[in-house]
């Protein structure tokens, strides 16, 4: 009996980092994140945190710990990405994972998908980036407007959404800043409100970076706030079409243009839905533009197989939005 109850102290101890069995501790669930995580080349990496939590039937309060190092990690597809046993996962080819962290004495599990976009130097090296727009406009003190980075490649896929990656600086933060996920806000008075440029900078599998740049500057009608505009940039080697509900967007192959604006009220919840044209293939959109899962569109199977999870975004209409949407040729 005693042999027991030290073997239980024991695991209780690991799992909970040394905490006593005088806390009558239990392990009830384990929670991975991120959830969902893109590697956009074989070779790079992505971390995963496991954190536990556990009822004290002592004082009756829950209470969480990490046990990212304590866990069995593993990946239902070793070919497309591996995981060490400290939750970091590396991407080997392109394709799609399910990663799973194991613990406790019920063998409590917990999941997060992975997708890893471009295969191994095969092709797939970063040329450049466009940042979309090139030109961006704001009227007033404290407006904002979102830029967007577009990673053009070697290999396919082509053309990738780099916003939430690379790294964002404005040339006068006297004048404007910009955040992590692209968005620029005006901070300096419009009135004298200058010229601002806006860089997205991202290591180059080479090692050298690579930068593309676009342009803050003030709009004609200086202090006036009007509609926020959402514009949709179409780019990529393939081709398609975008919409949006309400409408106010509708661009792409039906219509020959590569881009279009709509003016939308403030707070709105716009949702864009593309469709792909024969012998494309959809890409996903840009970051700041949120997928709908389950996807009502319909998503053409060849989209999913490449990693896409939803045809339509929503994006919300806080301020003017810049939303891109991919199309890339068939790999």
């Amino acid at each position: 009996m005693a042999g027991r109850v030290l073997a239980f102290c024991s695991v209780i101890a690991i799992l909970a980092l040394a905490l006593g069995c005088s806390q009558n501790a239990q392990l009830t669930s384990i929670a991975v994140t991120p959830s969902m995580v893109t590697i956009p080349s074989a070779g790079q990496t992505a971390q995963f945190t496991a954190t536990g939590t556990f009822s004290n039937s002592k004082n009756g309060k829950d209470y969480q710990e990490n046990l990212t190092t304590q866990v069995v990690w593993s990946s239902s597809n070793t070919a497309t990405v591996t995981i060490n046993s400290s939750g970091l996962a590396t991407g080997v080819a392109a394709g799609s994972a399910t990663i799973t962290a194991t613990g406790g004495n019920g063998g409590l599990t917990s999941t997060a998908a992975v997708t890893v976009t471009a295969g191994q130097n095969g092709g797939n090296t970063l040329l450049s980036i466009t940042v979309i727009p090139a030109t961006a406009y704001a009227a007033s003190t404290g407006e904002t407007a979102q830029f967007i980075a577009i990673g053009n490649y070697s290999g396919v896929p082509s053309t990738q959404d780099l916003t939430d990656q690379v790294t964002w600086s404005s040339s006068d933060t006297q004048d404007a800043t910009i955040n992590s996920t692209g968005l620029a806000t005006v901070v300096g008075d419009c009135a004298t409100f200058q010229q601002t440029t806006i860089t997205a900078l991202a290591p180059a599998s080479s090692g050298t970076s690579v930068a593309g740049t676009g342009i803050l500057q003030p709009a004609p009608a200086c202090g006036t706030n009007n509609l926020p505009s959402l514009a949709v940039a179409l780019v990529g080697q393939g081709a398609g079409t975008v919409t949006s509900s309400p409408g106010g967007i509708d661009c792409g192959s039906s219509n020959g243009s590569n881009g279009c604006t709509g003016y939308f009220q403030l707070g709105a919840n716009v949702t864009l839905t593309a469709a792909p044209s024969n012998g494309s293939i959809f890409g996903g959109f840009s970051a700041n533009c949120m997928p709908v899962v389950p996807d009502p569109s319909g998503c053409p199977s060849s989209s999913r197989e490449s990693g896409v999870t939803s045809c339509t975004c929503s994006v919300t209409m806080v301020n003017n939005q810049n939303v891109g949407a991919i199309f890339n040729l068939p790999q």
